[in-house]
């Protein structure tokens, strides 16, 4: 009994892990692929767009002396017309020359600063409150976007089933940043998947640094969420408006300096995501929509796959007399001996791909699993260290 025991649980935690990185994705492809969406029908293209709502173009930027003057700057350049955008950047908790900057920037800039740090969240609520727009285009301060992203954001409103339009996250190429390469093949693969959930109806979780939001849609955000992007998704999906993906609105931003950086990243993020599955658990368990189904597909169990795999290490220990799970350990053995080398030369050597690769796999859902740790230890936790720019 005990031996069907691990076997149970060593074909299911394989099986969920594949499903997620590789069937959920190849299927909903293929799924979409013979799919018409009506919506593309009822819109323009960006060059043939003569629908331009005001927009309020809001950035948050915490502690952003070294970036903020260029993002405004790229910002000013984005081409939409000039009285029909207001640029608001909200700085709250920023103890540098943030505010300064922006108050002596001019060119209309709006800026808004409090002294108490409350969370990106709350900040977004104070910017909102203060916003003009019928659209609102949240940013970060270290991104930049394409000088037609905010037209091919917007052209997509003129729908009134859309709610939301999040854009294509890119990551530059940049030899000196430890993250760049695996940051840049995770928002590729990113990317397919969204573009296919978009198209069946909504994606499953914004990106906060490029999205586009129907001002009469949004609800003030809860201020202890950390996840304020999938709030928004949330909110738009259940009161029964779509939440698009548009490839062509494009924004860039640096690798981390410094590998570490995006692990405390991915460990914010996947605390956020529990945060989530605990407020939204009626809504997803048992999945009665295409969203959550998507939802658990996508992102539950990628919140889940560090348990898998160590569920499938252990597992493999204790039956490795069976051939091919002998041979799997072996396979699992040298895949984590890879990603232990990598880990302690990354910086001393440009690493290849099939040293490189590994140990960003390995240190990405080593964060998914402190991720986890650290919502079951602190679940009303919100501020965070940033990340080095």
């Amino acid at each position: 009994m005990i031996k069907l025991a691990l076997y149970l649980v060593f074909i299911s935690s394989s099986c969920l892990f594949l499903y997620n990185y590789f069937v959920y994705p190849l299927l909903i492809k293929l799924i979409s692929d013979q799919k018409q969406d009506p919506h593309e029908g009822r819109i323009k293209s960006a060059e043939e767009l003569d629908y331009f709502p005001k927009v309020s173009f809001i950035i948050a930027a915490y502690n952003e002396e070294k970036v903020i003057e260029q993002k405004l700057k790229n910002t000013l350049e984005i081409d939409y017309p000039s009285e029909l955008f207001e640029v608001i950047v909200v700085s709250d908790g920023s103890s540098d020359s943030t505010s300064e900057i922006v108050e002596n920037f001019g060119n209309g800039v709006i800026g808004m600063h409090d002294p108490k740090r409350g969370g990106k969240s709350a900040a977004l609520n104070r910017a909102v409150e203060q916003a003009q727009g019928e659209v609102l285009v949240f940013s970060d301060a270290n991104n930049d976007f394409s000088k037609d992203s905010v037209k091919q954001l917007i052209r997509h409103f003129e729908d009134e089933e859309i709610g939301a339009v999040t854009g294509a996250k890119h990551i530059y190429e940049n030899n000196e940043r430890e993250s760049a390469e695996g940051d840049g093949l995770y928002w590729k693969y990113e990317s397919q998947i969204k573009k296919a959930e978009s198209k069946l109806g909504s994606i499953t979780a914004a990106e906060g640094e490029i999205l586009a939001v129907r001002t009469k849609c949004f609800n003030p955000i809860d201020s202890h969420k950390v996840n304020d992007d999938a709030a928004i998704t949330f909110d738009l999906v259940k009161a029964g408006y779509r939440v698009l993906y548009e490839e062509n609105a494009k924004s860039y931003e640096q690798a981390s300096i410094d590998i570490k950086d995006d692990i405390n990243v991915k460990v914010r993020m996947t605390f956020g995501g529990y945060q989530t599955i605990a407020h939204e658990k009626d809504f997803l368990f048992p999945p009665k929509t295409l969203f959550a189904f998507n939802f658990i597909s996508h992102k539950v169990l990628r919140w889940l796959a560090p348990h898998f795999l160590i569920l499938i290490f252990i597992t493999s220990l204790m039956l490795w007399q069976n051939k091919f799970i002998f041979l799997l350990l072996l396979g699992q053995v040298a895949f984590y001996s890879l990603s232990l080398y990598g880990w302690k030369n990354r910086g001393k050597e440009k690493l290849p791909s099939y040293i490189y690769i590994p140990m960003y796999f390995t240190i990405m859902n080593y964060a998914l699993f402190i991720g986890f740790l650290r919502y079951l230890n602190d679940s009303s936790k919100v501020q965070w260290k940033k990340a080095e720019r």
